[in-house]
């Protein structure tokens, strides 16, 4: 079998072996065995390269026979390799493994070309993970209630993990929401306005939440390389809200 591929995630296995988890277009997250080469040519994959690969076997664990680079070395630093490591590790801990994702393929190779040209690191963040919440089936919801009811430009909204958006008339909730957004910010969010920094502050603090409901409470290492900048804006009951600035 021959896949394009790019190199997520490495680490040793067995004396001049190394275990490989390739993102591909054909069979999403596949992990497979690489020996290396003689010690005077041996070189480890690297990451946010493209390679063509040739790989055997029928069980989970493929034996990658042959791996060559089809792009030119480039490199990430600072701010735009951090958000690269976290998007890694975002797709280890996320995609099931030997799943075909062409969307998924096509929406890394997005990232990582728009890391390489210095595009805005947070818009890209936040449209990366929308993607990766829709390729994985748990796509939040913000274009009309959780009963379907389409959603009001001034009207506030508290939204549940479990239950989505309801409208909120000022009562205590039994439960506090995970936050609270008003009708046109969150159909703002849906239509993807990633310049406006209300959207992006939204995203932020819902997409947090979002992801440490898919991972059980499981800890994303890479963030604390990204920038931490706890919500300063407006809340109501402790609880973040927002409205149209």
């Amino acid at each position: 079998m021959r896949v394009s591929a790019y190199v997520i995630h490495t680490r040793p296995f067995q004396d001049n072996k190394i275990l490989l988890d390739l993102l591909t277009p054909e069979q999403g997250l596949m992990r497979g065995v690489w020996r290396l080469p003689k010690k005077e040519a041996r070189v480890i994959p690297g990451p946010f390269l493209c390679y063509e690969v040739e790989c055997a076997g029928r069980g989970e664990l493929k034996t990658v026979t042959s791996l060559e680079s089809v792009t030119s070395a480039k490199s990430l630093e600072g701010l735009p390799l951090y958000a690269a490591l976290y998007v890694h590790e975002l797709l280890e801990k996320l995609l099931p493994a030997n799943l075909p994702l062409p969307d998924m393929f096509t929406l890394y190779e997005w990232l990582i070309q728009s890391l390489y040209m210095g595009a805005p690191i947070a818009p890209l963040l936040r449209r990366f993970e929308v993607g990766l919440f829709s390729e994985l089936g748990v796509s939040i919801n913000m274009v009309s209630t959780g009963r379907g009811e389409e959603l009001e430009p001034r009207q506030l909204y508290q939204f549940h993990y479990k239950f989505g958006l309801r409208p909120y008339y000022g009562d205590i909730p039994k439960q506090l929401p995970m936050l609270f957004v008003e009708g046109q910010v969150a159909m703002k969010y849906h239509t993807g306005h990633w310049t406006d920094k209300q959207v992006l502050s939204l995203a932020k603090e819902l997409h947090r939440h979002w992801l440490d409901s898919l991972l059980n409470g499981k800890p994303i290492a890479s963030r604390r390389l990204l920038p931490s900048q706890p919500f300063q804006g407006e809340r109501h009951l402790g609880v973040p809200i927002f409205r149209v600035l």
